[in-house]
């Protein structure tokens, strides 16, 4: 079994050849912040019991924006969240190949207090043929993971009094049957249940 550990997203995310072993499917999805499971650990038992001294071979590579979000694996794609300018950024691509499915963007205005870095601080979540997505302003999305449709939107600031806090919005969404759950600390709400 493997921990997960909490990292920064680069300006570049790569992704090496031996995640998935040779297999062209993707029978291990991480599809929310913590994995399929919600805690952290990976159970497959197809792991490289050594590397090259150079580290595992390059399968692909793309240019990100920035942010804190962590990338999220299902059925064959690869969802990352980012920022590059004044656009929070939700893109699809191919998980084996890295080749762009889809692209969905909104306007942020999130500025970080201490100017470190702007981008989401969240993890996104895939489930039940969903996307949802968390920016650092607060705003809440739901697309669609066919063609990254906008289903929903709702801007927790203005609906729920949520204020920015230390370092902005922050909780990974969480779907539970027919909810997603979200701590948001607002004033009109401290956790928050939209239902789909």
């Amino acid at each position: 079994m493997i921990r997960s550990a909490f990292f920064k997203l680069l300006p570049t995310l790569a992704i090496a050849a031996n995640l998935s072993a040779g297999s062209t499917s993707d029978p291990f999805d991480w599809p929310q912040f913590l994995g399929p499971t919600r805690n952290g650990v990976y159970v497959g038992t197809n792991l490289a019991t050594s590397w090259p001294e150079d580290g595992p071979p390059l399968k692909w590579r793309t240019k990100i924006g920035r942010g804190f979000s962590g990338p999220v694996v299902s059925d064959g794609r690869l969802i990352i969240f980012h920022r590059l300018d004044s656009g929070a950024i939700v893109d699809c691509l191919e998980s084996q190949s890295g080749k762009p499915i889809w692209r969905y963007q909104y306007h942020t205005d999130y500025v970080d207090d201490f100017g470190f870095d702007e981008g989401p601080r969240s993890t996104p979540a895939i489930a039940s043929g969903f996307v949802y997505t968390f920016g650092a302003e607060g705003t809440l999305t739901c697309l669609a993971m066919a063609d990254g449709k906008l289903l929903w939107k709702v801007d927790t600031r203005s609906r729920f009094n949520a204020s920015k806090g230390f370092f902005g919005a922050a909780c990974s969404p969480l779907e539970e049957g027919q909810s997603v759950l979200l701590n948001i600390g607002g004033g009109k709400g401290l956790c928050v249940e939209a239902r789909k």
